[in-house]
This record gives structure tokens, C-alpha cells and sequence, in this order.
């Protein structure tokens, strides 16, 4: 949840706040009454409330008596130690025209709802699940004070219930390391909505003890534990989701401490992080190689899912494909479980449609057959298959929202079909040839494609440059003023896998000596390799081409590992002030995956995620270390990534984001739930909801607020 969201939140609850406030309101809603001390100055605080009076005046006769009132203490801390805290009492103070100061009857607010609440009579309990920082509130008639009240999360454990004296001595270690940590990466950035990264590293032994210590400007995490080589740790899901949510995007700070097996501490593996104030959503659609079907995985889940039932590989399937087949028995090439082969696929930047392959190369009598199908993804249906055997198709392109359908073909052309009737639509690609890879923009106004390729077919060239063309689907012939902006061929390098940033100013893609990461040149030869970097150019052209170091591991990885980064997809949906786009690497996963040659050659391709600052700085790396995709499968090949936008939901469903909904909007219900709902008038839009343009959306202090990709977003990383 944003904390724009949050804010808003804070001011729609405030009376149900006052009405319902919990711990610390035995003063009876009267300002001033504590029964416990107070600790100012920043420090932790007590007392929760109680019957005594404070021994002032409480004032509630004229407000004209007042001139101003102010809240003490000034600044306050609850520190929530295992989910264990004591609320801190809050007074209003009045001075009076007269001369003097009096306590006065003031009603309390408190603008971090999402932190805690404050009862009627001014004392704040932490809710104990999110830190951070808020505005405390006293009013008194139509005067106002402030204070500062901060909430501190700390959380132990202890699970090799180590004595004092052993945890006191990771305060003393010796000049040796502790190991070397494998994953994650040194500066990554992660995003909320995503399960905890699992650490790794090298370097102790059976019997060793080790403390971790995460430290956020809200969020201390201390664990200590054992962990035999392969040694690895992940933290409890509720202390992910505490430093994730209380995050601002400060920097975290990491460290992985070890207690040998005969008493010795050395010196603590360090890292440092960012998390990302935004949660990553959406759905990402992938192909699963060696089980033959595309799979989906929303960021947060354990495990991945079929996208879609392909239907058995011995029959034709309902619906037939709509000009008959080839008389082929059994009529499609079969997967795991004796389904229909599918491989590969797209998808529409608003998740209502994919379009896959179905194969029948090793059967059609006539050649190679590739007939592409659309599905609905909301019902995961198969809604309609294309004649059985048109020129083959292999990748293609749905606009953003799935009606149309670009495909290349093997001999580098490209068409554009009607993805409810499957007919063609005469169009400018007719006429393009040495074409591959097409990809539409997120504003559906533009398409970026391979040019000038020269291989064998669009999976394999070693040459191509990279266009862009403009896009009207209204008007005839659809795609015009067609331009370079990026060229590579000359120096023969490929560069393909075109995706468009959310904003459809940049294109992200691959550059490098082959389009495919493992090949061969000679049916039954050896195994070779496709050397790629990923990069991005601005579709302007005033930039120019900016290689994403970070992402692509360079000064991280091994020689064995570097250059092996492919297919670029960029999350529509800028987070956080970030672009994300989902990639193809074989490099090692910690000690989960580890290759001791070639990682391409060893074909166990797993998708990786990076963070790419938004308004990138001409020469400077606006990318990040990548994180391994939590939740997809370990033992399949994956590869071929869309991200796209999960099918929207109805006015009434409940909801996180304004851009899951189908209207654009999502709004708290005035009981702690969100939902959609109609598009509200006279109300600015909150950041994650639909917009026009950046005077849509609702401004925010000390960040200026952007239309990106039609929602309002952080115009850069916090």
C-alpha cells in the first residue's frame, strides 16, 4: 500500500480513530491526563494513559482565550520490541492572551494510521507491524499544534540459542572474514510485494553460529542461527514484510556475522540494500522449456501456475484451428503429460490475452507448423487457433489491449492479424523485410522490432539493427514514419528481445554477437553461446544507447557468467520510482545453482529482476544488481518473460493498487479495505491510480508526481 494511500487513509479515519481508540484512554478524551512519564527529546516513551490529572488547568471554557496551542512532548519514540511496546501519552498545551499556559480539552489525530492510532485522549499505540515516522495532531477550535512521534521496530531471534557470552563476542571479532556472501548482490534493490531473498555464502564450517543484523531507519533485525555449508538464511516472512512496508527507500544496511566452531567471531560480510517504496504487481508469463507450456507467477507467490490448459497433443482441439490442419495423427507434438506443445508467447500490456505457438514441426507433412492461439487469460481458455500451417510464425506482439496481433515469420517478414477472426489485416509490415521481434509500446503508439537481421530465422541471427515505427490502428496502413535509433548490424552485432520502458520513451533490449544465449551451428555439434549484454536507448534519440552495467553483473560475475544476459521485458507499471524490467541468465543462483564451465552451455536459464532508475542520466548507469525471481521453479528452464498488467477488476473488488481496477481507481471504504470504484470526481488521483497527465495526480511533499504510462507515479528513486 503507497503511503500516499496512507495518507489519505489517515485523514478518512481520523474520527474512527478518536471513536475508537485503544490503550491509554482511561483520561476519559481530556488532554493532559497521563498516569505515566513521559520521554521527550526523540527517546522512547511510556505511559499509556491513566486517571490522574497532570496537575494543570484543563482549559475548555472560551477558545478566545487561546491564541495558540502546542503538543508536548514535541518529539516522541515507541520502540516495539517484539511486537511488545508502551503507548506514549501526548498533552495540548494553550497559552493564553493573559499570559500563562494551560492544558487544553484538544481531539487528536494521527497521520500514520498504517503506524498506529491515537485515542481521544492523545495516546499513540504502535500497531507494532510497521515503522516509520508521522505527524501527531491537536486541535483546539480552529488552532492547531504538531509533534513528531516516531515508531522503532525490533525484532530478535534466536534459534541457536547462543549464551550472552557468545553474542558478546561478535563484538570483538578477529581480522579474518566471515565468508563471502553469494547472493544477493551489494546494492541491490528489491521492491515490497515480493517473498524475502534467501541469503548465501561460502566460507564456514559444520558447527558454526552466525548473527544477522538488518538495519533500516525504522527496523532492526537480529537473528542468530546455524547454517552448514551450503550455509543460507531466510528471514521470517512477517520481518520481510516489517522492513519492506517501513522502508522509505533509505539504504539498509546488512550484515552476516560468524561464531566458529571453537568460539571465535570474524569480521561481518556486508552488504547494503534498498527497498523500493512500491510493491511490485502484475503477472509475469514465462515458458517453462523442457515441460513444453507457458506458466504464470504474480510477484509474492511460492510457486508458479499454468497460464492456460494447451489441451491433449492427439487431438485437434476445440477450437479447431480455422482452416483445418494437415491430416496429421496425432495432430500437435506432445509435452509433459501428453499435452500440447505451446512455446512461443505474448502478451497485451493489459493481461486480458495471450498469443503462443502450438507446434507441429515434427509431424507436418509440409513443412514445419506453428499455428498461434489466443487465450483469454482471465478464464484461461483458448479462444480461437489460426490456420494450422500459415508462413510459420515464431515471436509476435499483442497491442496493449490484445485485439491486434504483429507476427514475424522464418523468413524475416512480419504481418498483422485480428486476434477475434484470425484474418490478416493488410498493413505498411507487409511490405518490411529483414524484420524480427516486433513489441509494442505501453501507449500502444509505437513498435520497436529487430531491422536489417541477417541469420537464419528470427530465434538465430548475428546481425540487426533496431527501429521504431509509429502506430495509429485506426487508420490505414497503421504504421508509418518508420526510423532507426539504434544501429549495430555494421558492427555485426545483433541486437533484439525490443521492450518499452512505462513511460514508451526508452527501449530496453539485448545487444551482443547472437540473438539466441546457446546454439549450434551444425545439427548434433557442440553447444555455443550467445554473448549479450542488456542496454537501453531513448526512442529521441537525444540520449542514445546507455549499457546497464549493474544489471548485467559487470564487476560482479565471473568470466563464466559475464555477457550472459537476454530477452529484456519491462514491467508496464513504473514502482517506486523505478522501471523493472524481468530477464533471461544462466549466471549462478548463491549455492542454489552453481556451474563450474560455461553457465549458457549448461541450459538452466532462470529469470533475474532489476531495477532501472526512471529519467536516466546521459553516462551514468541507471541500473541496479538484479534479484533472482522468488517463487519460479528451480529445475525448469526458463526463459521468454512477459510482464503484463493482471486482467482488471470490477467496480467493488477489492484491491491495492488504482491500476489493478478497470476504471483506474482504488479507495479505501472507510473500514480499513480498498476497493474499486467509479471514477471519483473532483478528487485528485492517488500515486498507482489512472491518469492523463501529471496535474491529475494529487501532489506530494518534497516529490513531484508524474504520468507515467497513464498512472501517477514517483518520478524517480526515493
Amino acid at each position: 500500500m503507497s503511503l500516499t494511500r496512507r495518507s489519505i487513509v489517515a485523514v478518512a479515519l481520523s474520527t474512527f480513530a478518536l471513536m475508537h481508540a485503544c490503550g491509554g484512554d482511561e483520561g476519559g478524551g481530556v488532554a493532559g491526563n497521563s498516569g505515566g512519564s513521559l520521554n521527550t527529546g526523540g527517546s522512547s516513551a511510556s505511559g499509556g494513559g491513566g486517571t490522574g490529572a497532570d496537575g494543570g488547568l484543563i482549559f475548555d471554557g472560551s477558545q478566545g482565550e487561546v491564541e495558540s496551542i502546542s503538543v508536548e512532548p514535541a518529539t516522541a519514540t515507541i520502540d516495539v520490541v517484539n511486537g511488545t511496546s508502551t503507548p506514549v501519552q501526548f498533552k495540548a498545551v494553550g497559552k493564553l492572551k493573559t499570559g500563562g499556559t494551560s492544558a487544553v480539552a484538544a481531539t487528536w489525530s494521527f497521520d500514520r494510521l498504517d503506524l498506529g492510532l491515537i485515542s481521544a485522549g492523545g495516546s499513540l499505540k504502535a500497531h507494532g507491524t510497521k515503522g516509520g515516522t508521522g505527524t501527531v495532531t491537536a486541535t483546539f477550535g480552529a488552532l492547531t499544534g504538531t509533534a513528531t512521534a516516531t515508531i522503532n521496530l525490533k525484532l530478535e531471534d534466536d534459534s541457536a540459542s547462543l549464551s550472552a557470552a557468545d553474542k558478546a563476542k561478535f563484538g570483538s571479532p578477529d581480522n579474518n572474514p566471515s565468508g563471502t556472501l553469494l547472493y544477493p548482490y551489494d546494492k541491490t534493490v528489491f521492491a515490497r510485494g515480493i517473498l524475502a531473498p534467501e541469503l548465501m555464502w561460502s566460507g564456514g564450517g559444520a558447527g558454526d553460529k552466525y548473527k544477522l543484523e538488518i538495519v533500516d531507519k525504522s527496523v532492526t533485525l537480529t537473528a542468530y542461527f546455524s547454517a552448514d555449508p551450503p550455509s543460507r538464511f531466510t528471514m521470517k516472512k512477517e520481518w520481510w514484510t516489517a522492513l519492506t512496508e517501513s522502508s522509505d527507500g533509505s539504504p539498509v544496511s546488512v550484515k552476516v556475522s560468524r561464531l566458529d566452531a571453537g568460539g571465535t567471531a570474524h569480521q561481518a560480510m556486508t552488504q547494503g540494500w534498498k527497498i523500493a517504496p512500491g510493491s511490485l504487481r502484475g503477472t509475469i508469463y514465462y515458458w517453462a522449456v523442457n515441460q513444453g507450456r507457458i506458466v504464470k507467477i504474480n510477484p509474492g507467490a511460492s510457486a508458479p501456475v499454468p497460464a492456460f490448459d494447451p489441451g491433449p497433443a492427439s487431438q485437434l482441439g476445440n477450437p479447431a484451428p480455422i482452416a483445418g490442419h494437415q491430416g496429421e495423427n496425432p495432430a500437435w507434438d506432445s509435452a509433459g503429460g501428453g499435452k500440447r506443445c505451446v512455446a512461443c508467447h505474448t502478451v497485451s500490456k493489459d493481461g486480458s490475452t495471450l498469443a503462443a505457438s502450438f507446434s507441429a514441426c515434427e509431424k507436418a507433412k509440409t513443412g514445419c507448423a506453428r499455428p498461434w492461439g489466443i487465450v483469454d487469460t482471465a478464464t484461461e481458455t483458448i479462444k480461437l487457433v489460426s490456420t494450422y500451417q500459415p508462413a510459420p510464425w515464431i515471436y509476435s506482439a499483442l497491442n496493449p489491449d490484445g485485439k491486434r496481433l504483429v507476427a514475424d515469420t522464418v523468413s524475416f517478414k512480419m504481418n498483422m492479424f485480428d486476434t477475434a477472426t484470425g484474418a490478416p489485416i493488410a498493413s505498411a509490415l507487409d511490405g518490411y523485410s529483414g524484420v524480427a521481434v516486433p513489441q509494442f509500446s505501453p501507449d500502444g503508439k509505437l513498435m520497436a522490432f529487430a531491422s536489417n537481421a541477417t541469420g537464419g530465422y528470427p530465434v538465430e541471427f548475428s546481425k540487426s539493427d533496431l527501429d521504431v515505427v509509429d502506430v495509429d490502428l485506426n487508420t490505414a496502413p497503421f504504421f508509418t514514419n518508420r526510423k532507426n535509433i539504434q544501429l549495430a548490424a555494421a558492427s555485426n552485432e545483433e541486437i533484439s528481445f525490443p521492450s518499452f520502458s512505462p513511460d514508451s520513451a526508452w527501449v530496453f533490449y539485448q545487444r551482443g554477437n547472437y540473438s539466441r544465449a546457446s546454439y549450434q551451428t551444425v545439427a548434433g555439434g557442440p553447444l555455443l553461446t550467445g554473448y549479450n549484454d542488456l542496454y537501453m536507448a531513448d526512442v529521441a534519440k537525444a540520449v542514445g544507447q546507455i549499457k546497464l552495467a549493474q544489471a548485467n553483473g559487470e564487476g560482479t560475475l565471473p568470466p563464466k557468467e559475464a555477457k550472459r544476459n537476454y530477452q529484456p521485458r519491462a514491467n508496464p507499471i513504473a514502482v517506486g520510482g523505478y522501471a523493472w524490467v524481468v530477464f533471461v541468465s544462466p549466471r549462478d543462483y548463491g549455492n542454489r545453482m552453481q556451474s563450474t564451465t560455461d553457465a549458457t552451455t549448461q541450459n538452466r536459464k532462470q529469470l533475474w529482476v532489476a531495477a532501472i532508475d526512471l529519467n536516466p542520466t546521459p553516462g551514468a548507469d541507471p541500473s541496479h544488481p538484479a534479484f533472482w525471481l522468488p517463487g519460479q521453479a528451480q529445475d525448469t528452464i526458463n526463459m521468454d518473460a512477459y510482464w503484463a498488467m493482471e486482467p482488471c477488476k470490477q467496480t467493488g473488488i477489492e484491491c491495492n493498487e488504482g491500476y489493478e481496477c478497470c476504471t483506474g481507481f482504488c479507495r479505501d471504504q472507510g473500514d480499513g479495505t480498498f476497493k474499486c470504484v467509479p471514477p471519483p470526481t473532483n478528487t485528485c488521483a492517488l500515486v498507482g491510480e489512472k491518469c492523463t497527465t501529471a496535474a491529475d495526480c494529487c501532489p506530494k511533499p518534497g516529490s513531484k508526481i508524474q504520468c507515467i504510462g497513464g498512472v501517477c507515479a514517483l518520478p524517480g528513486p526515493a
